[in-house]
């Protein structure tokens, strides 16, 4: 189906997958930054095991791609050309949208997890972290150094 057409009749349902995509996380996050000693936050906020809940959104969203035959051929060469002609439709986009969002929800939960086990709060890094993904590692890795942490 060629893009334009769907951007025309799907704008609508796009623009709500992309907000549902973007505050998909945002539970989670809020809950690490404002409650980040309660019990049940402490237990669900594992690397292992929401990010891989939310990969069911993810399989929707390739399934979806699937359907649509958005997906490259396998065997097909891989170039920069064919890469941004994937990223273009918007059912891939949104694909990988939410793959970045997951990807920032585990380095979160890392970040998260370490602050806990190191007696620190976290909450500028899970804030960027939320917004700009592994360049929160930076700024946490700064912190535990300075605090003379260890990193592992």
């Amino acid at each position: 189906m060629p893009i334009w057409l769907i951007e025309v009749f799907g704008a609508g349902d796009l623009d709500s997958t992309f907000i549902l995509l973007l505050l998909m996380t945002g539970p989670v996050w809020v809950a690490m930054v404002a409650f980040p000693q309660s019990r049940l936050v402490r237990s669900l906020a594992q690397p292992y095991l929401l990010p891989p809940l939310y990969c069911i959104v993810l399989f929707v969203l390739l399934w979806k791609s699937h359907q649509s035959a958005v997906l490259p051929d396998p065997y097909a060469p891989i170039t920069y050309e064919s890469a941004r002609e994937f990223s273009r439709h918007p059912i891939s986009f949104l694909a990988l949208f939410c793959n970045l969002q997951i990807l920032n929800l585990t380095v979160g939960t890392v970040i998260y997890q370490k602050a806990m086990r190191s007696g620190m709060r976290a909450p500028i890094e899970l804030l960027l972290c939320w917004f700009v993904g592994a360049v929160a590692l930076i700024l946490f890795a700064l912190r535990l150094l300075v605090r003379k942490k260890s990193l592992t």
